[in-house]
């Protein structure tokens, strides 16, 4: 189960409205997905939720169980709206849960906790937080492996975006949880010259860290919201359907990292290449060394989404041996049986691309030997 934080502390800059939209195509993808209000304005739910009435049970009732010592279950506060897709509703009771729970032990876990419980039941869990960092946000961190910043392409969201990006390294490093951010350009007109100086300063200081989908600006988004519904249910025809379209699809693309029980997976094939993943929740640095690449350490740091540790190679078809370095100590694959020793001591793993059974869309087959057996 992936679980995604849409989050900026600048308001109006389309986390809502993302969070909404991200949610239904997933679930057009028959992705089970289910989104988390945690902002107080009650937005998401009014996006999606606007023609049934105030919920009987919200985010605040799940937070107030908690602070009286009572568990906190999910399933009490979730309201189907359509096929593979909940929501959890919020609305304005929300703000007061900061004071109410000052001075309780780990209230910043509650969301966490909560989510725990429904695993197994969603794909995908994206959470919608608040413009600001506060306790509500950093329960959705903590309880998040990934991150989506939407940015406006304006000066002030360019300077904020360093700050937020410093926020979730403050976190790893003081609750050694990772988050995997990605930042997503919103309400992009392109019609300056500054917008476009801004959009290229963020891929070039933010290579690897910003989704390659630019959502333009479509009032059709603003419409579809005030509806209640996301835009694939009010235009189809329209900017705003087909860029969050285009991001669903490239979020889909780092599926193979992910399998659907949350868990890291031996070597796989994608459209990109081999996928390596590997689960190291206290690492703070972790590469993938190979006679594939001379057993070199440079390029060949893997890049962490939650506690995994996941890098695509292009590779031929052959047999080959790797090992995972985790903070400088070299080991072989845990999730691959498949093991010779090495002349260096220990043993590495082995991998074999096999391109006996080679088409125009998979150029190679990947397995073990072991597992071939």
């Amino acid at each position: 189960m992936r679980t995604i934080a849409v989050v900026n502390q600048k308001g109006g800059c389309g986390k809502t409205i993302t969070s909404i939209n991200l949610s239904a195509f997933l679930a057009r993808e028959q992705r089970r997905v289910l989104l988390v209000d945690m902002d107080p304005q009650g937005h998401a739910t009014l996006g999606l939720l606007a023609e049934a009435g105030p919920p009987a049970r919200t985010m605040y009732d799940l937070f107030l169980q908690r602070a009286a010592g009572q568990p906190a279950a999910l399933r009490d506060v979730i309201r189907t709206v359509r096929d593979n897709l909940d929501v959890a509703p919020a609305d304005i009771l929300l703000s007061a849960i900061p004071d109410t729970l000052a001075g309780l032990v780990g209230r910043e876990n509650i969301l966490s906790d909560a989510i725990a419980g429904v695993r197994g039941s969603y794909d995908y869990v994206v959470v919608d937080c608040p413009p600001n960092v506060g306790l509500l946000t950093f329960n959705a961190l903590k309880a998040c492996s990934e991150a989506i910043v939407p940015m406006d392409p304006s000066f002030f969201s360019l300077h904020g975006i360093g700050k937020l990006l410093e926020t979730f390294d403050v976190l790893a490093k003081e609750t050694n949880h990772h988050i995997a951010a990605r930042v997503l350009v919103t309400l992009y007109s392109g019609r300056s010259a500054f917008v476009k100086a801004v959009v290229d300063e963020i891929r070039r200081h933010l290579a690897g860290r910003h989704f390659d989908t630019v959502i333009r600006y479509s009032v059709k988004l603003a419409e579809a919201a005030s509806h209640g519904v996301p835009i694939a249910s009010y235009c189809t025809r329209c900017a705003g359907f087909e860029d969050y379209q285009a991001l669903t699809a490239e979020l889909l693309q780092q599926e193979a990292a992910f399998p659907r029980d949350g868990q890291p997976s031996a070597p796989a094939l994608t459209s990109e290449g081999v996928m390596f993943s590997l689960q190291a929740f206290d690492a703070e640095r972790v590469h993938l060394a190979g006679d594939f690449n001379d057993w070199s350490l440079d390029g060949s740091e893997m890049e962490p989404i939650g506690g995994v540790w996941k890098k695509v190679v292009k590779l031929p078809p052959g047999r080959y041996r790797y090992r995972y370095v985790i903070d400088g100590r070299w080991q072989r694959d845990p999730l691959n049986a498949d093991i010779e020793p090495s002349a260096y001591g220990g043993d590495d793993s082995i991998l074999v691309v096999d391109e006996s059974v080679a088409s125009e869309h998979s150029p190679a087959s990947v397995y073990t030997e072991s597992a071939s057996d």
